[in-house]
């Protein structure tokens, strides 16, 4: 053979990078991008604020970031919400005026999804669970979802009465107010699995019911899972949850809260590895760093 053997090679699956919350870009091989729950809070809005509410202590403490912007994303030809609480969307406005993709929502919030960042109808795109979606650049699969009640077990909830359900969590992330968001964002939650052209699948779940959710996923096997990493989970948990999806590789989702109590999430993941290898798995949990863009693909390498 006048040709030498090849000794590695490498097919790409995608290229993702974490942004904030539950916030992933991700590039397909085809160079579409889909973005899910949209969000970034500019640590930039306290500077000079001398006196913080309890919620704007919280919100800055928690979510706000340095280092980014909007102008930072490199498309949103698909925009995926889990939920529209304002933590999860308050960036679907702005994206949707600099790329007009289509906005994937679940059903019962669309209408007040498109009227709060004033986003023409037909850019909306309702969900239901229990559906298979094939769009062109890839195929949805939609699953129930149920938010999760940190504030129940705490022994602290907002009844339907309260007026300042049409503010919180949304007026502090630049959200205009009143809406229906909040509630909205309560009720109703879809998780959903993507697959793309190549049979590369992700799955995407968060909040409670996780045990009814893997039950879905039994003969799907996703490759990559982006799960909820809820502050109670020990590491433990953590490890047969992933164990328990059968994913290669898991991402975290919400894992912004570790900053309430200072967590060290390189350290707490790196036990997570050390589950599973105990455990014989091969699979691996991976903490991003923000912004970073990391490549996930099947290689070949010669030994």
């Amino acid at each position: 053979m006048s040709e030498p053997y090849v000794n590695q090679l490498s097919s790409q699956a995608l290229r993702i990078r974490w942004i904030s919350v539950q916030c992933y870009e991700i590039v397909l091989p085809n160079g579409k991008v889909i973005v899910t729950d949209p969000f970034y809070l500019d640590a930039s809005i306290y500077d000079g604020m001398t006196e913080l509410t309890k919620s704007q202590k919280m919100e800055r403490d928690i979510y706000s970031q340095t280092g980014f912007s909007v102008d930072d994303f490199t498309g949103a030809d698909y925009i995926i919400l889990n939920h529209v609480h304002g933590d999860h969307s308050n960036l679907t406005g702005e994206l949707w005026n600099r790329f007009y993709g289509r906005i994937l929502c679940p059903a019962e919030c669309c209408e007040e999804l498109a009227k709060v960042f004033d986003i023409p109808y037909a850019a909306i795109y309702p969900l239901y669970p229990g559906n298979t979606y094939c769009f062109d650049d890839f195929t949805l699969k939609t699953y129930p979802g149920a938010h999760d009640n940190r504030s129940f077990r705490e022994g602290r909830f907002r009844r339907p009465s309260d007026p300042s359900n049409l503010y919180a969590g949304c007026e502090g992330f630049g959200i205009p107010c009143p809406n229906r968001l909040g509630p909205l964002g309560s009720m109703f939650n879809l998780n959903f699995m993507i697959e793309t052209q190549q049979n590369f699948k992700i799955d995407f779940s968060a909040g409670r019911d996780y045990e009814e959710h893997v039950q879905h996923m039994k003969e799907e096997k996703p490759n990559l899972m982006l799960r909820h990493r809820i502050r109670s989970y020990t590491p433990e948990y953590c490890a047969q949850q992933i164990l328990d999806m059968g994913a290669q590789i898991m991402m975290p989702l919400h894992h912004n809260n570790a900053r309430a109590s200072g967590e060290d999430l390189n350290a707490y993941f790196k036990q997570v590895n050390e589950i599973l290898a105990q455990k014989g798995s091969p699979a691996k949990a991976f903490n991003p760093e923000p912004y970073r863009w990391y490549t996930i693909s099947l290689s070949v390498l010669a030994e």
